[in-house]
């Protein structure tokens, strides 16, 4: 059955059940409102700039720890209650992610956004992951962009009424980097602390991944990178997310793809592509594609059977297309705001592409926002009707059909979490404008 027809049939259940009831109701039409703020590129900027002048943010370092807590008591100041989660590992002895929540109606679905606050420099190819004692790097790009980005957003949140559908979890992530190569582990190990530790058996989670963006449309390829032989017109905004087609480097790694993963990972890169959709992003620009790379925190979450995306610029498979386009900057002293701003052709094209990827994400929370609205405008009329309501107003065959259906209504709503997080995603598709 399409779901113009389970709408349509929906609407004739709930007809039938206001005709069986005794009296009138009143009819009163939800009004989505604009949001009353919207997140700016020119202060997820200052942000990034703010996360760089602490110096080199390597693990276990006071520049690391100054930093964090920096961004605690930004998000204080913001009204949120703020949640460390300490962690060690073999390298580091005093790591921490910043964790703050949106409670939403839906305790056991969880929507996480995260970016690392750490940095890191080691040597460039063909000697990569050689770590020396006179290498420091700002970590302007890598991930200043993605951590300035998200106190921005959270900036933006605490300051919308009401609540959101499902729970929000705004997170900084600590030893995303790997330490090189002397290091006996790999990075992302803030976010798997996370996942493994602080995620409850039975909640579902989409995450969102803001790792090194900026650097992407609608920011142009430098005139001297085109004179060089770079053939592309903007850097490209894509987002890796759990893969539709090719699940491949997942499974090399012993991921086990269920059919419920593929049909979230289907849902979801849908729901992006609809946002970009709606944004009127130009789909060659703003991709919404497979990951099949996996090396950023987004990695940790795919590989514990979660959905997720990674929301990074770049340009393409720069060095396997063997064409002359810059590589963004990461892991080396090289990557500075100057280094960023050159590459993008002047803040303002630094601030715009930061905008793109704000966009899509607060989108995305908006319309979660809004579905809020709607879903507690018919939560509402459920219990107004109640099952003592249905069965008062039934009489005959048509009254036993009208309570029949009542009772279903009340059972979809009441449904284990599985079935329920399908049809309110359902539902949250219709309710998209």
């Amino acid at each position: 059955m399409s779901w113009q027809t389970q709408r349509t049939a929906l609407f004739v259940l709930i007809l039938l059940i206001i005709a069986g009831l005794p009296g009138e109701l009143e009819y009163t039409e939800v009004q989505i409102e604009e949001p009353p703020a919207w997140p700016e590129g020119s202060a997820a900027y200052d942000n990034m700039v703010s996360m760089t002048q602490f110096g080199y943010r390597r693990i276990d370092t006071s520049a690391n720890e100054n930093a964090r807590n920096w961004i605690a008591s930004e998000l204080e100041s913001m009204g949120y209650d703020v949640e460390r989660q300490p962690f060690t590992t073999q390298m580091c002895e005093n790591c921490e992610n910043i964790v703050v929540t949106i409670n939403g109606t839906l305790e056991d679905d969880w929507m996480v956004i995260g970016a690392h606050h750490d940095a890191i420099c080691y040597s460039p190819p063909p000697l990569i992951g050689t770590t020396y004692p006179t290498c420091s790097s700002s970590g302007a790009y890598d991930d200043g962009t993605g951590s300035g980005a998200l106190l921005e957003l959270a900036r933006t949140f605490s300051q919308w009424d009401g609540e959101p559908m499902h729970t929000w979890k705004l997170a900084w992530w600590d030893y995303e980097e790997w330490q090189g190569s002397s290091s006996p582990e790999s990075g992302g190990m803030g976010s798997l602390h996370f996942v493994e530790e602080q995620i409850p058996a039975h909640v579902n989670i989409t995450y969102v991944n803001l790792d090194m963006f900026a650097l992407n449309w609608p920011v142009p390829t430098p005139l001297a990178s085109q004179l060089t032989g770079c053939n592309e017109d903007y850097w490209t905004l894509y987002m890796f997310t759990s893969p539709v087609d090719d699940w491949s480097y997942y499974e090399d790694r012993g991921l086990e793809v269920t059919d419920e993963m593929q049909s979230d990972a289907e849902w979801f890169q849908a729901h992006l592509k609809e946002i970009n959709t709606n944004l009127s992003h130009p789909e060659e620009w703003v991709r919404v594609i497979d990951d099949t790379k996996g090396n950023s925190d987004h990695y940790n979450f795919i590989m514990h059977n979660h959905t997720a995306t990674w929301i990074r610029g770049q340009h393409q498979y720069i060095h396997e297309e063997g064409d002359t386009c810059e590589q963004t900057p990461k892991h080396a002293q090289t990557d500075s705001v100057t280094t960023v701003n050159t590459m993008a052709g002047g803040r303002n094209n630094v601030e715009a592409g930061l905008q793109t990827g704000l966009d899509i994400v607060a989108t995305m929370v908006w319309w979660d926002w809004e579905l809020e609205e709607e879903k507690d405008g018919f939560s509402e009329f459920v219990d107004s009707v109640g099952l003592l309501s249905i069965i008062l107003g039934a009489s005959g065959l048509i009254g036993f059909l009208i309570l029949i259906i009542g009772v279903a209504l009340i059972l979809i709503i009441r449904n284990p979490r599985r079935f329920r997080r399908r049809v309110l995603r359902n539902l949250f598709d219709w309710a998209i404008p």
